[in-house]
């Protein structure tokens, strides 16, 4: 017992198949887990870069629309009429245009509120935004100006336009002075020193917001990076596993099984000392069965196991393959056989067409119900037969059965028969299922023979 247990003692299939499977399913979970990770990296690093692009177009914006409001004012207030006398109204239109664009100081300023910028960057917005709004402020002045000396035609268009309050000091300079002085207001060195301070403000905000964007999407580029690095060096871990399981298997599992299929087609012993578990398990009981074997094959040797005429084995190798048969834990159908009219056909045709009439029965027989490898068909002797059917349903022998009543008819062979069936032979005995079939069988043999005789005697 001791020898026979540590032959056995192998290393089970479930303690290298298990923790193969623990560790690829966490594996896997990671994998998944990365990809996610790698794809949210990638997520915040495009949306970083779309929204610095919407941030420098914001804060450019202000700096096209101060622009715009400088050169449509400038325009107006340098020749506030044109050659006929009549108002250029032109710039004007393009200035209240402008006016209408969110784009302003206090609108582009405005829209930096919610918005994540370096300090640096947040305080250069603020005073282009303080700069272009005074700008406006001496816009709006130097047009209001002009408008006292020449005043605007009354219409819808021009009516958005803001207009400040003249000074009674400005009020009270002649016309030439007003519109000189709307002149200066547009060429002061002020001025100029605003334009400027608003494009050097706009030039650092821009370089704020994309140093700190570059900055950002640096960071997450390396987390990506890592991110990738380790989502392949996992990729490449279960590769290495699996390759190294199918190695295990291969030696402890698949090659053992090969050596033991080559062993029994030799018809020698397994070895029990070798493969997991399982395959030493399996070696062991086919080295048991194979003693068994050894054992009872002397015996049937020298026993004649097969009918000459039909090469069927006979009634002894009946009873040997139910010695052999299991106790129980599967199920079996036992059918026995008798031919019609055999001795008829002796008296009248002669014992050679009686031994081509056994023949046929015996084709019948065997091909309908011998031809699985769960089947096995006998003939007793004389005109009786028997087949075994393991491992099968009761639907499985009705079409066998039908398939041999069709080839009967074929083979112009009548043959009586009778069957039982039990889902798992551990619950009866093979006596019993005998019995049963042969009961069967000879009620339908004389039910067959006393058909035949009304029918001659009709």
């Amino acid at each position: 017992m001791e020898k026979t247990n540590k032959k056995t003692r192998g290393l089970p299939i479930n303690a290298v198949t298990v923790p193969m499977a623990v560790v690829l399913a966490v594996l896997h979970t990671l994998i998944i887990v990365l990809i996610l990770m790698v794809n949210h990296a990638s997520t915040d690093i495009s949306n970083t870069m779309s929204s610095t692009s919407m941030y420098l177009e914001d804060a450019t914006s202000l700096q096209a629309g101060t622009s715009v409001m400088s050169e449509t004012s400038s325009a107006f207030v340098l020749t506030p009429a044109l050659e006929d006398g009549t108002v250029n109204t032109g710039p004007l239109m393009s200035y209240i245009a402008e006016l209408g664009v969110p784009r302003r100081g206090s609108d582009v300023l405005g829209k930096f509120e919610d918005r994540e910028i370096s300090e640096a960057g947040r305080e250069a917005l603020e005073q282009a935004a303080a700069t272009a709004d005074h700008m406006a402020d001496i816009q709006i002045h130097a047009i209001s100006l002009i408008r006292s000396v020449y005043p605007l035609p009354d219409t819808p268009q021009l009516a958005p336009l803001p207009e400040v309050a003249l000074t009674a000091e400005e009020l009270a300079m002649p016309d030439e002075a007003r519109l000189e002085l709307a002149s200066r207001m547009m060429i002061s060195m002020d001025y100029a020193r605003s334009k400027q301070i608003v494009s050097e403000s706009i030039n650092t905000c821009v370089a704020e917001i994309r140093s700190a964007a570059y900055a950002k999407a640096a960071v997450m580029g390396r987390k990506l990076g890592m991110l990738r690095t380790l989502l392949w060096v996992v990729t490449i871990t279960i590769v290495v596993l699996l390759a190294c399981f199918f190695v295990v298997l291969y030696r402890q599992l698949v090659f053992p099984l090969n050596n033991c299929t080559r062993l029994i087609t030799s018809n020698n012993s397994l070895d029990e000392g070798k493969g997991l578990r399982e395959v030493r398990v399996l070696a062991s009981a086919y080295n048991a069965l194979l003693k068994r074997r050894d054992a009872l094959d002397a015996i049937l040797r020298s026993a004649a196991e097969t009918d000459a005429l039909t090469n069927l084995p006979n009634r002894y190798r009946f009873e040997q393959y139910l010695l052999e048969s299991g106790e129980g834990g599967y199920s079996m159908a036992v059918l026995l056989f008798d031919i019609n009219f055999l001795k008829m056909t002796n008296d009248s045709q002669g014992h050679l067409a009686g031994d081509k009439l056994i023949r046929d029965a015996a084709e019948c027989i065997s091909t309908c119900f011998g031809s699985g490898p769960d089947e096995s068909c006998f003939r007793f002797g004389g005109d009786e037969f028997a087949a075994i059917i393991k491992n099968c349903d009761e639907q499985v022998i009705h079409a066998k059965i039908r398939r041999f009543e069709e080839m009967q008819k074929d083979k112009g062979v009548s043959i009586s028969m009778g069957y039982a069936y039990v889902r798992d032979v551990g619950t009866t005995t093979f006596k019993k299922l005998l019995d049963e079939a042969d009961r069967k069988m000879y009620t339908r043999k004389k039910a067959y023979h006393q058909e035949c005789g009304e029918e001659n005697r009709e």
